[in-house]
């Protein structure tokens, strides 16, 4: 064989191997955070402030997760005020598993039992309102 011969083959076969990975990637799609990024977008400003509001609260909301409850407790504060909001746990590999609960309360302490989470983790997204103020909190948890 000829040198000319070995370039085309060399050149064959990197370019199979190409189109290899290209049918691998087209076969492992990457779902979308959210469906509706661009107006999430829009409203990025807004939940700046909803997150600085909830800095400024002397203590940050406690979150704990296990695979059939979810407890939050609010800071003492808060205590006495009507608090309604929506936790969503968004999970990244799997967003057939995201779950968003509405919730409302009197007390500083929420606890949602009869869930039935999957072990990994999670995007704890927490959006609660106090007295006409909308706070924002978000944290990383793992479900064991």
């Amino acid at each position: 064989m000829n040198w000319g011969k070995a370039v085309a083959l060399a050149l064959f076969a990197f370019a199979c191997m190409m189109a290899w990975f290209m049918v691998k990637a087209a076969q492992n799609p990457e779902p979308l955070v959210t469906e509706d990024y661009y107006g999430e977008e829009l409203r990025y400003q807004s939940r700046m402030d909803e997150t600085t509001r909830a800095h400024a609260l002397s203590a940050p909301v406690h979150m704990d997760c296990t695979r059939s409850v979810i407890t939050l407790l609010f800071p003492a504060e808060l205590n006495g005020s009507r608090i309604s909001g929506t936790v969503s746990l968004l999970r990244p590999n799997a967003p057939a598993a995201d779950l968003s609960v509405p919730f409302s309360l009197d007390s500083t302490t929420l606890r949602l039992p009869g869930l039935s989470l999957l072990p990994g983790r999670y995007n704890v997204a927490l959006s609660w309102t106090v007295d006409g103020a909308v706070y924002f909190t978000e944290e990383k948890v793992f479900v064991p």
